[in-house]
């Protein structure tokens, strides 16, 4: 009998649910998605709303883990300007649930996350939280916001222009 797979917290991929579509043979209807994470078949990222921990699920269900190392090559191809542009509109997503309605920017966002990419991010909010506490009102604080990822859009905008 093959030893059951190690989990190891250091070699993690974060993903999106739709993201889990591509794991199993055909996709996972929304609704058991959601059940599997309330009973704890499928492992969720802790402060990262949204973001599910694939190799702790796939570990948890006896399967390999991904190689991360592997996981990394293949997405080298991302130039590390518009990585860093990704992980900044995250953070600031992700520091205010309300932004979640907002149009997406002209750039993709990227759909699977590194440990290392979540790190980033954790850090970017925490500083990003730092300038918030500087706006007293809710208005300014979503006023800022709101410049910040125009902002990021529009540098997106003008690397796409030749």
């Amino acid at each position: 009998m093959p030893a059951a797979p190690k989990y190891d917290p250091n070699n993690e991929i974060f993903v999106r649910r739709e993201d889990f579509d591509r794991v199993f043979s055909k996709a996972v209807p929304k609704a058991t998605f959601h059940r599997w994470v309330n009973e704890g078949k499928i492992k969720k990222a802790r402060d990262l709303e949204g973001w599910y921990l694939l190799n702790a699920t796939l570990v948890h269900q006896g399967m390999q883990p991904v190689d991360v190392e592997v996981f990394k090559r293949e997405r080298e191809d991302t130039p590390a300007g518009l990585k860093n542009s990704q992980l900044l509109y995250l953070a600031v997503m992700l520091s205010d649930p309300t932004f979640a309605i907002l149009t997406p920017p002209r750039f993709s966002l990227p759909r699977i996350l590194t440990p290392e990419e979540v790190g980033k991010i954790h850090i970017l909010m925490a500083e990003h939280e730092k300038l918030m506490d500087l706006y007293t009102e809710r208005t300014e604080r979503i006023i800022y916001r709101h410049g910040f990822l125009d902002a990021l859009d529009a540098a997106a905008f003008l690397n796409d222009i030749k």
